[in-house]
């Protein structure tokens, strides 16, 4: 009898638990402007030690400012943000980032024109 009410209690805190954690998981639908900066960061690092000749393999990403994000449709955001590199150069970009089953990835960028 004792076993029983225990096991009801254990499932009880189990599935409360449960649901507490997928509530909190679910109800990030845009990344907080500091996550963008990091993965925004992080793409661009690793694209100028895949293309060195380019502007962002000479030159570091110093700082990165998210200008505005726009969801797109659930689990992908469009963020507009100001990149300065090294040498003082700052080019405006259009990323887009999806969020995966482990967090945001980025999964594409333009430069901005207008």
């Amino acid at each position: 009898m004792i076993g029983a009410v225990l096991m009801k209690r254990s499932t009880r805190i189990a599935l409360i638990v449960v649901l507490a954690a997928f509530a909190v998981v679910g109800c990030a639908r845009m990344p907080k402007p500091e996550r963008s900066v990091n993965v925004i960061k992080r793409h661009f690092k690793k694209y100028g030690k895949r293309y060195p000749t380019t502007v962002y393999g000479r030159e570091k990403v110093e700082e990165v400012e998210i200008t505005g994000q726009e969801e797109i449709h659930r689990n992908l955001v469009a963020v507009e943000s100001f990149i300065t590199l090294g040498n003082g150069d700052v080019q405006r970009i259009y990323a887009t980032l999806e969020k995966g089953p482990f967090g945001w990835r980025f999964v594409s960028w333009e430069l901005a024109t207008r």
